[in-house]
């Protein structure tokens, strides 16, 4: 389970700390050890005024009622600090919950920490979750009822069927010791009477084999043809990012790594593809704004197809997406998520 927490340090002179910062976190269900946590999106956490990100990964804690929060004061001196509060968010379904603090830590003490005591301040999606886990939960065991009662039905009718295979059976072995009898015996007449009625059933076979050979034949009708191609409008789509449940620029939730070149998605952020005017920036739609950044030149330039531009904003303008850029970002299949 993926738990993202937010930190406000004080606006107060020293409040900040280049000390390291342990959190750990108690739930009804289990308890998170102490972790080591830092921002990932600043190269100098915990300073004045200054809201830090980040996330820790454990298992279910279930519902959050306390923790402890605490600087091992090491660093450049002042190693004091002070924290306004403490949110812990349930990525997966979108709980918060949150600790007031508004104090300085005790230095020197690195044990001591700030004693935490949560609220629940938003319940996210956690009851339209749980509904759908019950929904699918009854789901199953009706599925169970009805596959094990199909079960039943079938174990009856394979019973059935068997008693009947051995009923027809013993009637093929009383017909075959019959007809052994009559072979055995010492009337012609019987012999012949035999004979003839099965002269007569393989004649009615045989007739009913000719009419049947008489009335056989048709084709076979032919397959159809393929789909038609799509239209040829040109089209422009926006990559833009989702971060804190806000609209942001691309630029914001993907970072490129300068010495591999590789696109990662910011902790916390997801990317989404806009085919509308209203998606995004605004720099999606048919024709969109494609020919207002690049007109004159083909996306195909960019290894795109030529007639759909890809277009992604810095918050003040829009900037072509390449093929290269979007595998790194989607994989080798790019096209079946962005078109």
């Amino acid at each position: 389970m993926r738990y993202i927490w937010k930190i406000q340090t004080g606006n107060e002179w020293f409040a900040g700390t280049d000390s390291n910062i342990y959190l750990t976190l108690n739930g009804e269900d289990a308890i998170m050890k102490e972790v080591l946590i830092d921002d990932p999106s600043s190269d100098n956490d915990w300073e004045k005024n200054a809201l830090n990100v980040g996330a820790v990964e454990t298992e279910d804690l279930g519902e959050i009622v306390s923790g402890l929060l605490r600087s091992d004061h090491s660093g450049a001196p002042p190693t004091n600090w002070k924290v306004e509060w403490i949110k812990i968010q349930n990525e997966e379904d979108g709980r918060e919950w949150t600790a007031g603090i508004g104090k300085w830590s005790d230095w020197p003490d690195t044990t001591k920490g700030f004693r935490l005591k949560f609220t629940k301040t938003d319940n996210g999606q956690y009851e339209k979750l749980q509904a759908k886990k019950a929904e699918a939960a009854r789901k199953k065991q009706l599925a169970d009822a009805e596959a094990a009662d199909k079960a039943k039905r079938e174990a009856a009718e394979a019973e059935k069927n068997r008693r009947a295979a051995d009923k027809k059976a013993k009637e093929e072995e009383e017909r075959a010791k019959f007809e052994e009898e009559l072979a055995e015996g010492d009337s012609e007449l019987d012999r012949e009477l035999e004979r003839a009625r099965r002269e007569a059933e393989r004649a009615k076979k045989k007739a009913e084999l000719d009419k049947l050979r008489g009335n056989s034949g048709g084709s076979v009708p032919g397959g159809g043809g393929g789909s038609p191609a799509p239209g040829g409008a040109f089209r422009t789509y926006e990559l833009f990012g989702i971060l804190g449940g806000r609209t942001v620029p691309l630029a914001q939730v993907v970072t490129v790594d300068r010495v591999t070149g590789r696109a990662n998605i910011v902790p916390g952020g997801s990317v989404l593809v806009g085919d509308m005017p209203g998606d995004g920036f605004g720099l999606a739609g048919s024709p969109g704004r494609w020919s207002a950044y690049y007109g004159g030149r083909s996306p195909a330039e960019f290894g795109l197809d030529p007639d759909k531009g890809v277009l992604g904003s810095d918050g003040s303008r829009g900037w072509v997406l390449a093929a290269s850029f979007l595998s790194q970002l989607f994989g080798a299949g790019w096209r079946a998520t962005v078109y």
